[in-house]
């Protein structure tokens, strides 16, 4: 199968694509990587399939053999006629933090600013659906003071703390992200169909799903990755125990993001999961002013100039990027001693040059 280069046929490769079975999401990231875009990777042979991005036999012959382009047609077709957004991983407006984590979208569905993507820094905020007026009011203290720090407030519009904290930004003119578990066109919960109405108007609206994707369970966690995925640090006002925020916090974790949380009342079921988190280490906001001190020292806007830097910082800093490297490559790059690297990537890291994620890989911070 092949397409051509148009601006149509582009987007609809991207499309076709992600409709084979058994390409998911890493396996998408992996074709891409290898060929660049997927109308490479459509006319490429089946060797240079399994052999430059591994995928494994039964899915290359599903790649080669793809013949479901109607489809794939008719949601590009919709799509265009709705006036949504198809955003790529090779797109510029494809956030580059979002692009780090292991198995980012292919491409997301967007309605709204997309400017938004990469016009600002982006903190999420999130907890139950079922909040007290305490986790409510602390919520929304909590967005005011972010937007003021010109943050782009990201959460997943379900009812409780998410709405309030999309409120909030839009009523003190802030910018907001709603990522949703459904496709773009359903609104959910129905509840909000004013909020998503005001968040497409000033805001963004994202989704990893085809339109018509309804609120599916298994999905929501899946989406979580992506709200934790965006943004420079996670901070959780209320939940539970069990809450679907404690699975935001999971993939946090992984992504190596910052976690806040709220202290509560210990007879609240409510402050249940943010206690749990503060005792397990995640940072404690015991004010206000403190938490926007402490995501202040790790927005872009706030980080030290590498101007006049030792000529050995700048040599490590100077075969990192945005994409995360392991420890054993940056000392063969660098040719320094491990003791040496280490010694540099820490004080980097404490100036915020530098950002260290899971299994000692480190990135350079934009």
């Amino acid at each position: 199968m092949s397409f051509d280069t148009n601006t149509n046929d582009e987007l609809l490769s991207w499309i076709a694509l992600n409709r084979v079975e058994g390409v998911g999401n890493i396996f998408y990231k992996r074709l891409i990587s290898a060929f660049s875009s997927p109308q490479k990777v459509f006319s490429a042979s089946y060797d240079e399939i399994r052999e430059m991005a591994g995928i494994p036999d039964a899915v290359v012959n599903r790649i080669k053999h793809f013949d479901a382009v109607a489809p794939a047609e008719e949601e590009l077709k919709r799509i265009q006629q709705e006036g949504i957004d198809i955003i790529t991983l090779s797109d510029k407006h494809y956030p580059p933090l979002l692009k780090q984590i292991n198995d980012p979208p292919p491409f997301l569905y967007a309605k709204g600013r997309v400017d938004i993507l990469t016009g600002s820094p982006c903190i999420a905020i999130v907890g139950t659906r079922f909040p007290s007026p305490y986790g409510e009011e602390i919520t929304a203290e909590i967005a005011l003071a972010l937007v003021k720090q010109g943050v782009t407030i990201v959460s997943g519009m379900a009812k409780g703390i998410d709405s309030a904290a999309h409120k909030t930004a839009l009523e003190n003119r802030g910018t907001t992200i709603a990522v949703w578990g459904t496709g773009i066109n359903r609104v959910y919960p129905a509840e909000n169909r004013q909020l998503a109405h005001d968040i497409a108007d000033k805001g963004l609206i994202l989704s990893e799903y085809p339109l018509d994707t309804p609120p599916l369970d298994k999905n929501f966690p899946a989406r979580n990755r992506i709200i934790s995925g965006l943004s420079l640090a996670v901070i959780v006002t209320e939940a539970s125990l069990n809450s679907g925020t404690m699975i935001t916090v999971s993939h946090a974790l992984d992504q190596g993001r910052d976690v806040f949380a709220v202290p509560g009342q210990i007879y609240s079921m409510m402050s249940q999961g943010t206690n749990r988190l503060i005792k397990h280490g995640c940072a404690m906001v015991d004010s206000v002013d403190s938490l926007v001190a402490e995501i202040k020292a790790i927005l872009p806007s706030e980080k030290k100039s590498t101007a006049g830097m030792p000529e050995s910082h700048a040599d490590v800093l100077s075969v990192l990027s945005s994409d995360p490297m392991d420890l054993d490559t940056i000392i063969i790059r660098s040719q320094f001693d491990t003791a040496k690297v280490m010694s540099i990537l820490t004080e980097m890291e404490l100036n915020g040059i530098v950002k260290q994620l899971p299994g000692k890989r480190f990135i350079k911070m934009e």
